[in-house]
């Protein structure tokens, strides 16, 4: 009898372990820059992988993470970070943006507080 509870009990247990690959981002995001001597700008856009649709990001109106950047735990797959860098020969920028790919929100990420890795 304890055997066959054994057994069972490693059947249910490989039958939930083994999870459901996690489906295709809704959401892509895309990001570059355009540079010359004089100007630089970064360009992102967002797409919708399910009926193709765009939006181009308005980066000065994204709302802007202070601190830590976690927010509720969700599967695997579910957020994407772009980075990129702009430069010019008086200025140079690096942004990162992060998406939820189940939401669609985008945020800009304020690198400087940010926590880094490997801890100091």
């Amino acid at each position: 009898m304890q055997l066959r509870a054994l057994l069972l009990f490693a059947l249910v247990g490989c039958a939930d372990g083994a999870a459901a690959p996690s489906p295709a981002p809704r959401f892509q995001l895309s990001c570059d820059s355009a540079d010359t001597s004089t100007h630089s700008a970064l360009f992102c856009v967002r797409t919708d992988t399910r009926d193709g649709d765009v939006r181009v990001l308005e980066l000065d109106r994204l709302p802007v993470t202070s601190g830590s950047a976690r927010v509720a735990a969700a599967p695997a797959g579910s957020f994407q970070t772009v980075c990129d860098a702009t430069s010019t020969p008086n200025k140079a920028d690096f942004r990162c943006l992060r998406l939820d790919t189940r939401t669609g929100d985008v945020v800009t990420l304020r690198l400087s507080e940010l926590p880094t890795w490997p801890a100091p």
